[in-house]
């Protein structure tokens, strides 16, 4: 169970973000640029553009629980952990506000983006998937320092952010997979984790009324940034055993979209269709 200093910073964390995500989120539908506006699963238009505001928030979290690790609150203290979050979410929004401006391509899948790479053509998957594997491994090394936890932590982090960016085809879907896995690891995983996670799950969570009413939605920065600190959390969180049956999970599940539609099966499966329209007014 996460100590009380420990909570009391993440919810420190979280409440600056949120903050900041909402009244950043809210400037950025005022002119929303036309190249990310999306077609959802319900055929409606809508702009991805709560990533930008959902990494900057975080960011700044982090930088206020440096200072608060500076002046000697105990709690706000794991440097290795702070710059591990700041890697990823820097790159992995960077890495997806760039496939975010390209606007849709046409490759879908491992199959499309591998068969786009025979042809000599780069797509914006293929430079999410390396980031997220070359950032994840560098975040990896920093927390574990040694060469098999890097490697893990690679792969969760790629995995992860991989997965949540194809939730992300309906209102919070996304933002509701990456809480259901999240808030447990804040209660029970690790404590210098959940401090500097605080910030992205706070920016998410002021994002999700944006998302759920089909205002805003995440897009690859948003949900490529938020599954990369999901897959940390696994990381050093887990033991051993747990992270391999993470690693296990994750991969089965994105190996699985190859040939199933999630919506589908999320549409065919009532507990599962009622919690994807928790929130939407559905």
């Amino acid at each position: 169970m996460i100590p009380a200093d420990e909570f009391a910073t993440f919810a420190f964390g979280a409440l600056i973000a949120g903050i900041t995500a909402h009244f950043l989120i809210r400037f950025r539908l005022v002119s929303p640029p036309a190249v990310l506006v999306r077609t959802n699963v319900n055929g409606r238009a809508v702009p991805a553009i709560l990533g930008g505001p959902i990494v900057i928030s975080a960011l700044l979290a982090l930088l206020c629980i440096g200072v608060l690790a500076a002046v000697g609150w105990k709690a706000a203290e794991g440097a290795s952990v702070a710059v591990a979050t700041s890697l990823l979410l820097a790159a992995m929004g960077a890495a997806g506000a760039w496939d975010d401006m390209k606007g849709d391509e046409r490759p879908r899948g491992f199959a499309g983006h591998l068969g786009a790479m025979r042809a000599r053509r780069l797509t914006g998957g293929v430079v999410k998937a390396a980031t997220g594997l070359v950032a994840g491994v560098i975040a990896g090394w920093i927390v574990a320092n040694d060469l098999p936890g890097a490697l893990e932590i690679g792969l969760l982090v790629a995995l992860s952010a991989n997965l949540t960016n194809l939730f992300d085809r309906a209102p919070g879907r996304a933002a509701k997979v990456t809480l259901f896995v999240t808030v447990p690891l804040v209660v029970w995983g690790s404590p210098s984790w959940a401090v500097m996670a605080g910030g992205a799950i706070g920016a998410l969570v002021a994002s999700m009324p944006f998302d759920l009413r089909q205002r805003a939605m995440l897009g690859d920065a948003g949900a490529n940034a938020v599954g990369a600190v999901m897959g940390l959390g696994l990381g050093v969180s887990l033991p051993p055993a747990g992270r391999l049956i993470a690693l296990a999970v994750l991969a089965a599940l994105n190996v699985a979209s190859e040939k199933w539609s999630f919506s589908r099966v999320i549409a065919q499966t009532s507990w599962l269709r009622y919690l994807d329209r928790l929130g939407t007014g559905k």
